[in-house]
């Protein structure tokens, strides 16, 4: 296995900063769990991995989405933004109904 190190930009036009190192046996392999592993939850813009001992980045194909397709927003505190809000309107829906589903 190689050792290979991981580099993300948060936002594009930055320079690309270390985030961790990965062990897998080929480029694809390394690109793969580099995007599991640090990039799964959109923390970043691109990522790019290099063989440790080498100076070749090697980045993410451009259409390449990081973050994934799962949306896991529930796991984080920002994905209960407007939660309050919506669960109002829904009331007010319901009542103006005649249905009370609130009710003890």
């Amino acid at each position: 296995m190689k050792v290979w190190e991981v580099f993300g930009e948060r936002r594009l036009a930055e320079d690309p900063q270390v985030v961790g190192t990965i062990l897998a046996p080929d480029l694809e392999m390394a690109l793969l769990l580099a995007r599991e592993c640090y990039f799964r939850r959109g923390e970043g813009q691109r990522y790019a991995v290099r063989e440790r001992g080498t100076d070749e980045l090697h980045w993410c194909r451009e259409d390449e989405v990081v973050g994934g397709v799962t949306d896991k927003s529930y796991r984080r505190p920002d994905g209960y933004v407007g939660v309050g809000a919506k669960f109002q309107r829904v009331k007010e829906e319901l009542a103006a109904r005649g249905v009370a589903p609130f009710r003890p």
